[in-house]
């Protein structure tokens, strides 16, 4: 019975723990707040390491007039040796006054001295690297006063082994953590609402092409109907079937000019003055043909028919014989009929084509393509746009609920206090 009571007031202490929430905009305060003793603790060391740093720049400075002003023990050393000395002296005194100007820390923020321990490393470094041969030279002549500067320098470098360790207390830096951590936190959660507005507008952008595109297909369907269409596909039925009518005509004479190559060739090979006509029929038969206003095909083909039959083409017999009967195919009225029907063809196919033209349908279509094109390219490039937002955001909220987490375990580790940040 006890060990169950003791567990419910262990309960209700946890309840009473866990209720203390705070607003990630208080946070910083509260933790400033909250750490104040620690911060005094921290400031009492500093202030008195900072009062002896203080104490050892005046002493040092003493010194440093002290060896400026000395005098050598042995006045009589060459010339050349004193002008040696001098520069020397001169060079040492300048870089550790150098030195010394920097040591009088004014500032005593936390994040100063912080900054500041990291600066001094770097100091002493390049003061021990800088007054290396002028103090080992100025030890021949003035051993004491250097050594007592140089003990200045040693009891920096304790001083401020002082300071990093008093400014390095270990809740001190948790709470310095926890702070930059709460700070991380606040620069996400304002990057959040950025990336939700970027994505809300993606996704709004996406949305008006998409309806751009569903208003190009309304108008592209409007138009199937319309009676402008049905004239089009009339006019272009229209002209299928009369290129189809015509097909078996144009077929018979490429196919005659097909069996008749070989033999063509060979007599172009002869007969020099037809031959740049002979190669103009065998390259475009029809065309030639609708050029030939004399139908010197015709004279060509009785050359050729004669020669054939003078074998004097060098032709095997098989060839020889399909190509005389394609000749004798040829005739002034055969070629007449064909050319009737071509150039009447011809004369529907351009006033087809005008009537297509006029229409305007062609370049309606192109119109509609060139818009769904368009609009498919913005739907693509919004849509990849939020499905990036999409990811960054949910990495983000994964990122902010890690970093919340860890803002309340510090705490908790540091104060033993449970809180629960407000966002």
């Amino acid at each position: 019975m006890l060990e169950f009571l003791k567990k419910i007031f262990q309960n209700e202490e946890q309840e009473a723990k866990k209720a203390m929430e705070i607003s990630l905009q208080s946070m910083g305060e509260w933790l400033n707040e909250k750490s104040k003793p620690l911060m005094e603790e921290v400031r009492q060391q500093t202030e008195e390491v900072l009062i002896n740093i203080n104490d050892e720049v005046q002493r040092a400075i003493i010194n440093v007039e002290v060896l400026e002003n000395a005098k050598l023990q042995n006045p009589n050393i060459p010339f050349k040796a004193k002008q040696y000395m001098e520069g020397n002296r001169k060079a040492y005194v300048r870089v550790v006054n150098s030195f010394l100007g920097h040591m009088e820390i004014n500032n005593k923020d936390y994040f100063y001295l912080v900054d500041f321990c990291k600066l001094f490393d770097e100091l002493i470094n390049d003061l021990n690297k800088g007054t290396f041969r002028s103090y080992t030279i100025l030890q021949e002549f003035f051993a004491n006063e250097t050594s007592r500067i140089a003990h200045n320098l040693k009891n920096f470098d304790g001083l401020f082994k002082e300071l990093k360790s008093a400014l390095n207390d270990k809740e001190m830096v948790a709470v310095n953590k926890a702070m930059e951590k709460i700070q991380s936190l606040v620069s996400k959660t304002k990057q959040r609402i950025n990336m939700a507005v970027d994505l809300k507008n993606a996704e709004a952008d996406l949305n008006l092409a998409n309806g751009e595109k569903d208003s190009i297909m309304a108008e592209i369907e409007k138009f199937n109907k319309s009676d402008e269409h049905n004239n089009f596909l009339r006019l272009s039925e229209e002209r299928k079937n009369k290129a189809a009518a015509f097909y078996n005509d144009e077929s018979q004479i490429l196919q005659s000019f097909s069996v008749l190559e070989r033999a063509l060739r060979k007599y172009s090979h002869i007969a020099f003055e037809h031959e740049e006509i002979v190669l103009d029929y065998l390259k475009h038969p029809i065309e030639t043909l609708a050029n030939d206003k004399n139908f010197i095909i015709l004279d060509i083909l009785k050359n050729l028919e004669g020669m054939l039959q003078e074998n004097k083409l060098q032709i095997d017999d098989k060839k020889k014989e399909k190509s005389t009967e394609e000749v004798k195919k040829f005739t002034r009225e055969f070629l007449e009929q064909f050319l009737k029907k071509y150039f009447s063809f011809k004369a529907e196919m351009e006033e087809t084509d005008r009537k297509i033209r006029l229409s305007g349908v062609p370049e309606k279509f192109r119109s509609f393509n060139k818009r769904l094109e368009d609009v498919n390219l913005r739907i693509e490039k919004n849509n990849e746009e939020a499905e990036k937002l999409k990811n960054d955001v949910i990495k983000m909220e994964n990122s902010i609920a890690n970093l919340k987490d860890d803002v309340e375990n510090s705490v908790n580790d540091i104060f033993d206090e449970e809180v629960k940040v407000v966002i």
